[in-house]
């Protein structure tokens, strides 16, 4: 188990017994604050209360509800770096959240005369669970900070470029920003940089990054080029993708790279991680739960129509009935891909892999109908309830592609922050490829998406994709 599960595993059982231990002293302090009422009078001591059947229940309910609203706010995500203002608001309104639940749940069915009764009850609720959740967590984080401080915890980090910028970074890692727990083991010379180190730190080459990384425990690669050249730099994150570990960039280079100006992380740290997209921690873990119910769902429901799909196309031509084709998903790592298949079989055997076009003779009388209505995608839920794709997210591309892609638009390569999905704002706002260029201007959809990713814009590319199935307007 890493440094990072186990860490999380801590948080997650100081949640448990903390929330536990919250609803006991929340028990007790209601049986005192009703016990002059009709419905506690055949409980002649506090005792006979908490051993109430529906009492117990919640001590075994509660806990886990609350872990799962933790889960939810996105709180076990960053186990490592928490901020103490964002742990104080998260620890607040997921308390909030769960107590308002179980009111709704349980103190509803209560019939206090007294409106004010209830309130009280809310409060002791609420007062209780968070005392005990934000005690517990503080002191978590307390002790990773410290350890992170004293240098008993740190994280390696490959530094690529060997300049002024770097040896300044290297100098405020070190003081400044010690409590950040970088430990460069490592820098990375590129070409018409110096050979010789300004540190103490070893000194490689360009072309030693990929084993580097495959051999070494990075946890963090930071990249401070001066070149300014936007097509190595996207080259260069585009081949550490696939490594999964986060890539940090200087504010000046991600200016260079998207053409921001303003940034907003002002007292956080000095660096963007180019490989995370700015959507908020809690929206990204609703957004994988929401996946998982709804790929769950719509499977089951679904289940009929994919017998009668699967009947079609046996009776329209001879062939599998779904095929599946190696696609580039999340960091750039390949994953295959599942389809009702909508052309002859064998339709690019022996030759390059080819793009499909309205009129092309390949697709079969059945296949025209299922990419009309987009229902040769379904199958795909499979793939989002594995992991490998979301509902909504860039269109994934084979590698033949993906490649020709990148020779033109380097900044593709950003699209592999996050999963890629079934539909996307490319599909509903341009459609279908039949070539490189249309590809490109597909993906400049897909990197506008990633830059404002929300839940709402989520929930509109949906409601744009039924509207495609419905009206037929998938071609």
């Amino acid at each position: 188990m890493t440094n990072e599960n186990i860490q999380r595993t801590k948080y997650i059982i100081g949640d448990f017994a903390a929330s536990n231990a919250g609803w006991f002293l929340y028990s007790m302090i209601r049986y005192y604050l009703t016990k002059e009422s009709a419905m506690m009078s055949h409980y002649d001591s506090v005792y006979s209360f908490l051993s109430m059947p529906n009492v117990l229940l919640g001590q075994i309910f509660f806990p886990i509800l609350f872990i799962f609203i933790a889960y939810l706010s996105g709180y076990y995500n960053v186990v490592h770096l928490k901020s103490r203002i964002q742990e104080l608001s998260t620890t607040v309104l997921s308390t909030l959240i769960v107590t308002l639940i179980m009111f709704f749940i349980i103190l509803i069915n209560d019939s206090f005369p007294e409106r004010l009764k209830n309130y009280e009850l809310i409060a002791a609720m609420w007062c209780c669970i968070f005392l005990f959740i934000y005690t517990t967590r503080f002191f978590i984080t307390g002790n990773v900070k410290e350890k992170i401080k004293s240098g008993k915890l740190s994280f390696s980090t490959l530094i690529i470029g060997n300049n002024e910028t770097a040896n300044n970074l290297l100098f405020n890692l070190r003081n400044k920003y010690k409590d950040l727990g970088y430990k460069p083991i490592g820098i990375i010379r590129m070409a018409g940089e110096p050979c010789d180190a300004a540190t103490d730190i070893p000194m490689y080459e360009e072309d030693e990054i990929d084993n580097l990384c495959r051999n070494n425990d990075i946890r963090t690669i930071i990249i401070v080029n001066k070149k300014n050249d936007k097509e190595y730099i996207y080259n260069l994150i585009n081949r550490l993708f696939k490594y999964n570990i986060p890539i940090k960039i200087t504010p000046e280079l991600h200016d260079i790279l998207t053409a921001r100006i303003m940034h907003n992380n002002i007292f956080g740290e000095p660096l963007i991680d180019i490989a995370q997209n700015n959507m908020p921690e809690w929206e990204k873990c609703v957004k994988r739960f929401s996946d998982i119910i709804l790929s769950v769902f719509s499977l089951i429901i679904l289940s009929p129509i994919f017998l009668i799909i699967a009947i079609l196309i046996k009776k329209d031509s001879p062939g599998r009935i779904i095929y599946s084709q190696e696609r580039i998903g999340k960091h750039g790592k390949p994953f295959h891909i599942y389809k009702f298949r909508t052309m002859m079989e064998n339709a690019e055997k022996d030759k390059s892999p080819m793009l499909s076009s309205n009129d092309d003779p390949r697709i079969t009388r059945v296949g025209k109908i299922l990419r009309k209505y987009r229902l040769d995608e379904t199958p795909q839920f499979w793939n989002v309830l594995k992991g490998d794709m979301s509902i909504v997210g860039p269109r994934p591309e084979r590698k033949y592609f993906v490649d020709q892609i990148l020779k033109s638009a380097p900044y593709y390569t950003l699209i592999y922050q996050i999963r890629p999905g079934i539909s996307s704002l490319g599909m509903v706002k341009f459609g279908y490829a039949t070539n490189v260029e249309e590809m490109i201007k597909r993906a400049q959809y897909d990197i506008i998406y990633i830059e404002n990713m929300s839940i709402a814009v989520d929930l509109k590319i949906m409601m744009l994709t039924i509207k495609t199935v419905i009206t037929g307007k998938g071609l």
